[in-house]
């Protein structure tokens, strides 16, 4: 006993009490949280890091919404948006270098080019209306045909000013009847023409002619808007 007081000294003493202090307030304050008291309050800032979430714990309904803007959005991962999938086939343009469709109008192009003498051919048909278009020693001819009675037609030609100075016109076009356009040679000069079929189908064409390529070759284009 004696020995035992000899070796207890003041610091052995206050050591001994310091050790029982710390584990008895561990051990009262791990046994005083009570189930869900923790919450946010209780968080330290910044106290929650990426390496603390489970894999897969966050789910939609977690998500504020609005939370995720674009640039927050790995757009290489995305597919094609179902309602804009057509934009990547371009649907609007029924046949390309053909036909377009424009504010519900469809755009039809129409052309004869080749040698000098090119035998009669039909180069459009379109709303009732039909052009058929020949050459002969370079000099292009084009005509226009309907499949609708009681239709109208007119096709002009203008200089760069806009006077017309060669005008066809028919207000009583019947399948049957052709009607000659009047073409020209110079590139300067405005063609156009208007077609309506029965009160029911109208169509406005644009075109031009070119008889002077070297070698006499023939060049009649166009387009049709209905």
């Amino acid at each position: 006993m004696k020995q035992l007081r000899k070796r207890l000294t003041y610091a052995n003493v206050m050591s001994s009490i310091a050790v029982f202090l710390v584990l008895g307030g561990a051990t009262a304050f791990a046994a005083g949280l009570a189930k869900n008291s923790v919450g946010s309050k209780q968080l330290k800032k910044n106290a929650v890091t990426s390496a603390k979430i489970k894999n897969n714990a966050v789910t939609t309904a977690k998500i504020q919404n609005g939370a995720i803007s674009g640039a927050k959005i790995n757009l290489g991962s995305l597919g094609t948006v179902p309602s804009a999938s057509h934009a990547g086939s371009a649907d609007s343009a029924n046949t390309a270098g053909n036909a377009d469709t424009v504010g519900g109008l469809r755009i039809v192009k129409f052309a004869l080019n080749g040698g000098d003498n090119i035998s009669k051919r039909q180069i459009l048909d379109f709303n009732g209306l039909q052009l058929l278009a020949e050459c002969s020693s370079g000099d292009v001819t084009v005509t226009a045909k309907t499949t609708i009675g009681n239709s109208e037609i007119s096709a002009s030609v203008a200089d760069a000013a806009g006077e017309t100075i060669e005008y066809e016109y028919s207000d009583s076009f019947q399948p049957g009847d052709e009607v000659t356009f009047p073409t020209n040679t110079n590139t300067d000069l405005l063609a156009d023409g208007f077609f309506t079929g029965g009160n029911l189908q109208t169509v406005q064409f644009f075109y031009t002619e070119e008889d002077d390529i070297p070698g006499g070759d023939c060049v009649f284009n166009g387009y049709a808007i209905g």
